[in-house]
C-alpha cells in the first residue's frame, strides 16, 4: 500500500510538472557570436571574459553560426617608443543581422525572391562602436563593461519589445 501511494504521488508530481512547463514556452534566447582579433597573449583572456559575462545574462546563447548579434573586438597592447606596454586598447563593433524574413514574405515565388534573399542574407547594421583603453589589470573590467553596455543598449531594448509583443 505504501509503495502504491508513493507511486501515485510521483505520477501526480510528474504530471503537474509536465503541465506547468508545457504552459510556459521556452524563454527567448539571443544568439550572439563573439569574434576577437588580438595577439595570442591577450586574445584568450578577452574571449573568456566576454563569453563568461554573456553567459551570466542567461538569455544569451553564444554561437559560431547564424548569430543575431556579432560582437567584433579588435584588441592590441599599447606600447611606448621604448617598448614599454602600459595597457591595452579594445575596439568593439556591435553588428546586428538584418532580418529579411519580412521581405521574403512579400516577394512572389519567382526568381525575384531568390535575388532578394541573396542580396539581403548577409547584411548587418552597425548600431554601436566603443573604444576602451586601460591597463592590463583592467582587462577584465573592460570586457565586463563591453558586455554591460551591449546588454543595456541592445538586448534590453529587444527584451522590452518582446515583452510588449507577448502582452
Amino acid at each position: 500500500m505504501k509503495r502504491l501511494l508513493i507511486f501515485l504521488i510521483a505520477v501526480v508530481a510528474v504530471t503537474l510538472g509536465v503541465t506547468a512547463t508545457s504552459q510556459h514556452p521556452a524563454e527567448h534566447r539571443f544568439r550572439v557570436q563573439v569574434a576577437v582579433t588580438a595577439d595570442e597573449n591577450i586574445k584568450g583572456l578577452i574571449t573568456s571574459y566576454i563569453n563568461r559575462e554573456l553567459r551570466s545574462l542567461r538569455d544569451v546563447e553564444i554561437v559560431d553560426k547564424d548569430p543575431r548579434w556579432l560582437l567584433a573586438v579588435v584588441a592590441m597592447e599599447v606600447s611606448t617608443k621604448g617598448g614599454y606596454k602600459p595597457g591595452v586598447a579594445l575596439s568593439t563593433v556591435v553588428l546586428e543581422k538584418f532580418d529579411n524574413s519580412y521581405l521574403k514574405s512579400l516577394m512572389r515565388e519567382t526568381y525575384e525572391k531568390d535575388w532578394v534573399v541573396l542580396l539581403t542574407s548577409n547584411l548587418y547594421a552597425v548600431p554601436n562602436h566603443w573604444l576602451r583603453v586601460g591597463s592590463h589589470d583592467d582587462l577584465r573590467s573592460i570586457c565586463d563593461g563591453i558586455v554591460a553596455d551591449f546588454d543595456t543598449n541592445h538586448l534590453e531594448e529587444s527584451r522590452r519589445l518582446l515583452r510588449r509583443l507577448k502582452l
